[in-house]
């Protein structure tokens, strides 16, 4: 697993205490934080898949946005997925799952990688309700 930067200590046990494998890279001055064995819920063409999360230079202070997934997601009941692009990172074609928070949501000293990746699993879940 590569590890091209640091993540908190709080961020690594929290990682850790979820039983997510995760590697960082640095593609120029992004840098990416992939769990290469993501698990997804029943009602999607994958179980695992890669995911990644943009960590802004300027992290914790300021929020993580969107998820992107590697190979794409699609629901196995055929309803169409909205908000989706493609991104390359680390040299694949990730989708990019087009979700956010509200202004002011981002609570600095609070939210961190393993709360966003509780929005994830939330966004996962939502699309299959649709």
């Amino acid at each position: 697993m590569r590890c091209q930067f640091r993540l908190s200590q709080e961020d690594e046990e929290g990682l850790s205490a979820m039983g997510l494998k995760w590697e960082s890279v640095i593609e120029g001055t992004t840098k990416w934080l992939i769990f290469p064995e993501y698990p997804i819920p029943d009602g999607y063409n994958h179980r695992t898949v890669e995911a990644a999360l943009e960590i802004p230079s300027a992290y914790p202070d300021v929020q993580i946005d969107m998820v992107f997934f590697y190979p794409a997601l699609a629901l196995t009941n055929e309803k169409p997925i909205t908000a989706l692009s493609l991104r390359p990172i680390d040299g694949k074609q990730y989708q990019q799952w087009s979700r956010h928070r509200n202004d002011g949501e981002w609570r600095p000293g609070f939210d961190n990688v393993c709360m966003h990746l509780l929005m994830v699993e939330n966004w996962l879940k939502k699309e299959l309700m649709k």
